[in-house]
């Protein structure tokens, strides 16, 4: 299937599970560590801002910022750390194998 790193073909021979396997545990991996890079920013471009509004000590701006990307970075965590193991492979399995049984049934009554 295309645009799945964890489902590639080798000059269209089936990957053995082990490299299927091997195959998603790297995704998951890089997936993991994009979110860990994006909090690794977060925290202190949040810092900074948080230290402007303290030193200009007009009126504060970080809770905008912090409201807008902390909640960005809440629905990156949920794709990556909850919604992935929901909606990724084993999902992408489950929906190919219901569709191989539906085209099958489809195909022995003739239609």
């Amino acid at each position: 299937m295309r645009g799945c790193s964890w489902h590639a073909e080798r000059h269209g021979e089936p990957a053995t599970e082990e490299e299927t396997l091997q195959r998603e545990a790297r995704h998951r991996a890089h997936r993991r560590m994009e979110f860990l890079h994006h909090l690794s920013i977060f925290v202190p471009v949040m810092l900074l801002i948080l230290a402007i509004d303290v030193v200009t000590g007009d009126e504060w701006f970080i809770q905008w910022v912090a409201g807008i990307w902390g909640g960005i970075l809440a629905i990156h965590f949920l794709f990556t750390f909850v919604l992935d193991d929901l909606l990724g492979p084993a999902m992408e399995q489950r929906l190919t194998e219901n569709q191989l049984r539906r085209l099958d049934e489809r195909s022995r009554r003739g239609g």
